[in-house]
């Protein structure tokens, strides 16, 4: 019996390994994307780049479906068969060559206003027949997209559309998170641990667990947790301080982090944090306050 389990486990692990798979993987393709691309302009406020996708009128807003059936981890799960395969490949060598072609103009061209704005000091009236420019181009890449999601409406089954919207939505989330832990570990590391901390004596301010903790007794909303977080870390004091008196005595208040993060950035982070933070199985002191107090 006990060999029958193991037989059964072994054959689970190895069935979920294979869905966990996708169509097809990553060539040569990415990269000849990024060089195409070519330098990223100074004023871009992302740390990296999404080309061509960032040039379309719409372009956090809605999924890019070829990409997600052809090169999600687990879009082995959409089952397609040979034809259907055939038919996204198709798409993939058809649209994205041509989208980086316009998105590489709209580039040039908004390089070009960002040069005549900020190193030239041109009349704005000057540059509105080239933002006009801009936005039909972007307008057009973004009725392509919008016909790239019609066609594979039609090509996959309403049950496989299904599953690739769980994907693509599974995609979205967990690259905000990537995202979120990157920004809290390039920005906030310096004084707050991750974990627990291996030395306690050599702290320089509250671990995040800790930080969460008594933030959660007092917003368990969401919302309003990210707009303390907001708030405190670009002008913190001591009457808004959440943790116990004892904390700030030995730390002391906090200090802004204004030049050290931008608001957008500060946005992802503090989702980041309250949706992950504290960890489960944390157990804290508490400072006084019940759990849900701005419900």
């Amino acid at each position: 019996m006990k060999k029958l389990a193991l037989l059964t486990t072994l054959s689970l692990t190895l069935a979920t390994s294979l869905m966990a798979e996708p169509n097809m993987k990553m060539g040569e393709g990415a990269k000849k994307l990024a060089q195409m691309a070519g330098e990223k302009s100074p004023y871009y406020r992302a740390e990296k780049e999404a080309f061509p996708k960032d040039y379309f009128m719409v372009n956090q807003n809605l999924p890019f479906l070829v990409g997600v059936s052809l090169f999600h981890p687990e879009s082995k799960k959409l089952n397609l068969s040979k034809e259907q395969l055939e038919q996204l490949v198709k798409m993939k060598n058809t649209t994205v060559p041509a989208a980086a072609k316009v998105a590489k103009e709209i580039k040039a061209m908004e390089l070009e206003l960002a040069k005549a704005m900020i190193e030239e000091h041109k009349e704005p009236k000057s540059q509105f027949e080239l933002v006009e420019k801009i936005a039909k181009l972007r307008a057009n890449l973004t009725k392509a997209h919008l016909e790239c999601i019609y066609t594979i409406q039609k090509v996959l089954s309403p049950e496989q559309f299904k599953t690739l919207m769980t994907l693509a939505t599974s995609k979205a989330k967990a690259k905000q998170e990537s995202h979120g832990k990157e920004l809290f570990i390039q920005k906030c590391t310096a004084c707050h641990t991750l974990g627990k901390p291996a030395d306690m004596s050599k702290l320089v301010a509250p671990p995040l667990n800790g930080v969460m903790r008594h933030l959660k007794m007092t917003h368990s909303d969401q919302a309003k947790g990210v707009a303390f977080i907001k708030d405190y870390v670009m002008e913190p004091a001591q009457s808004k301080a959440l943790c116990m008196p004892q904390k700030i005595k030995r730390f002391g208040l906090m200090p802004s982090q204004k030049g050290n993060v931008t608001p957008e950035e500060l946005e992802v982070i503090a989702n980041w944090m309250f949706e992950n933070y504290p960890q489960k199985g944390f157990k804290g002191m508490g400072h006084g306050k019940k759990m849900g107090g701005d419900k």
